[in-house]
């Protein structure tokens, strides 16, 4: 369920981002707007991706962490790796992270198209594979920049 509003959250805030003179009424005018306009449904485009997206940078970004901590104990030493534990953890959570958010950009890349442009692609893999066979791996990454500041 909190998956399924975090995806209309999404849906709604990506229109208000790409289309702010149409979607100027806050995020509950938004949702409003999506239910007249497009119909109830639209609020799940791109709910494939995002769940996708966000349980692989999930399993990146907790497995991720655990093993660059484990990386940094050997490489330090477990003595010296205790006496530094807050660069330890810091340096582990922001490497998991980046390749967390490596893993995330294309998923999000699709959401962002398939809401966009609605008729672009019917989901996930329609969407994903349209991408990748007309704009190439690098169009993937083209917010990379973006996400890794954000996350």
């Amino acid at each position: 369920m909190i998956l399924l509003t975090g995806s209309s959250l999404n849906s709604v805030k990506t229109r208000i981002q790409l289309d702010p003179a149409t979607y100027n009424r806050g995020m509950i005018g938004g949702f409003r707007q999506v239910i007249q306009n497009e119909g109830a449904g639209a609020l799940l485009t791109g709910v494939g991706p995002t769940f996708a997206g966000y349980f692989l940078q999930g399993a990146f970004k907790f497995g991720g962490y655990e093993f660059f901590k484990k990386q940094s104990i050997e490489m330090l030493g477990l003595e010296t790796a205790r006496q530094n534990r807050a660069l330890v953890y810091s340096a582990s959570a922001a490497s998991a992270e980046f390749f967390a958010s490596i893993a995330l950009c294309p998923l999000e890349a699709t959401r962002i198209r398939l809401v966009s442009q609605p008729t672009f692609a019917n989901g996930l893999i329609s969407g994903f594979g349209k991408i990748l066979k007309n704009e190439g791996v690098g169009a993937f990454y083209s917010g990379f920049g973006p996400i890794l500041l954000k996350q």
